[in-house]
């Protein structure tokens, strides 16, 4: 999207819980422990690109998954291996993170992982 009109359609947001700026994007951290998210619940206003960092503390590999919140998502930065499923793999120690603007909803998020069916959270964005 051009970057004009990405402008345009997110004006007016700021965010309050668990962000950080960076590279002048707000960011929100969330890690991946073994069988949950933490925070598990994230709510943010809605106006402009957000920074979204996923850290594995965790001992085994997770996955990263919000398939509405990936139609607005970018991949930006370290590990996005796919491994024939919809989310982003996650090995253990390693991160990614996610360039998004979503406009305002609810984005459910999970790890898809066999064993991890409780491993979910919500950003809300405002």
């Amino acid at each position: 999207m051009h970057r004009q009109a990405l402008w345009s359609l997110l004006s007016g947001m700021s965010f309050s819980f668990l962000v950080a700026s960076c590279d002048d994007i707000p960011t929100v951290f969330l890690t991946a422990e073994d069988f949950r998210f933490v925070p598990d619940f994230v709510r943010v206003p809605a106006s402009v690109p957000l920074s979204f960092s996923v850290y594995n503390a965790g001992r085994e590999s997770h996955e990263f998954d919000s398939p509405i919140l990936f139609y607005a998502a970018t991949p930006v930065r370290e590990q996005t291996k796919k491994s024939g499923r919809p989310g982003i793999e996650i090995e253990p120690g390693r991160s990614i993170r996610l360039v998004i603007a979503p406009p305002p909803g609810t984005y459910l998020f999970i790890c898809r992982r066999k064993g991890h069916a409780g491993m979910t959270g919500t950003l809300i964005v405002e």
